[in-house]
């Protein structure tokens, strides 16, 4: 596999960190879809060891800690990292780190979740993260993790096709301040399975994320087109 010269979301979280910490809890899109669908998907953490691939300022990794498990956790973003240590009040052990490369402060056969919101799509090849997740999962471990819905994204980005891995862009209006041009990859639903089975998962269970009926209130037009068009999916593998 040919490793990305560099990280196609770095830049752009780098610029964003502070506002998506402040921010996405309220989102809908975050704190009303996503959120809930990777914590109900999770369950009882408590006393669990667990890695948290991609933790960005540390929302979930703080709720982890907060329901009793032992959090590890890495992002490619130094500002994010640091958000995360000041939300997490220290209690997380946290690297800045790329998930495209060996991950050299993972101990084998340590850890019985590795959970990873919303941060896998931006790897084009996902051989060596889904290998690295692989080692560091206890035999009967938990992979779970949230990523763009198909669908969704197809919609949302339009690239020319709707197979394959796709290079793509989008405008990022909703954190407040100045617009970030956000790269991501857009992947159909068999580039999002296959390499799951190929690195030795077993598929458990693929959930349509919809929002909560707390969104009903807040933002009844979210709620409504949310709950057509699903913009998140989650899925748990077994080692």
């Amino acid at each position: 596999m040919k490793k990305e010269d560099k990280p196609i979301a770095l830049d752009a979280y780098q610029a964003l960190a502070e506002r998506y910490s402040q921010i996405a809890e309220s989102k809908a899109e975050n704190g009303y879809i996503e959120h809930p669908a990777i914590r109900k998907q999770l369950g009882n953490v408590k006393g669990k060891v667990v890695l948290d691939a991609g933790c960005g300022p540390g929302i979930l990794a703080t709720y982890m800690l907060n329901e009793g498990a032992d959090v590890t956790g890495f992002d490619i973003s130094p500002n994010m990292i640091e958000l995360a240590r000041q939300r997490s009040e220290g209690r997380a052990k946290l690297f800045v780190a790329d998930m495209a490369s060996p991950l050299a402060f993972v101990e084998s056969g340590k850890f019985d979740i590795v959970a990873s919101s919303l941060a896998i799509d931006y790897v084009r090849d996902w051989t060596v993260l889904l290998s690295e997740f692989w080692r560091a999962l206890k035999p009967g471990g938990r992979f779970v993790f949230t990523i763009q819905h198909p669908l969704g994204a197809y919609l949302w980005y339009n690239p020319p096709t709707a197979f394959g891995v796709q290079y793509v862009e989008a405008t990022w209006e909703g954190f407040g301040g100045a617009k970030v041009v956000m790269p991501d990859y857009y992947r159909s639903f068999e580039e999002v399975i296959n390499p799951l089975i190929q690195a030795g998962f077993v598929i458990k269970q693929i959930v349509d994320a919809k929002p909560i009926e707390a969104l009903k209130a807040k933002d009844p037009k979210k709620y409504e087109k949310y709950s057509k068009v699903p913009t998140f999916m989650c899925l748990e593998a077994v080692k």
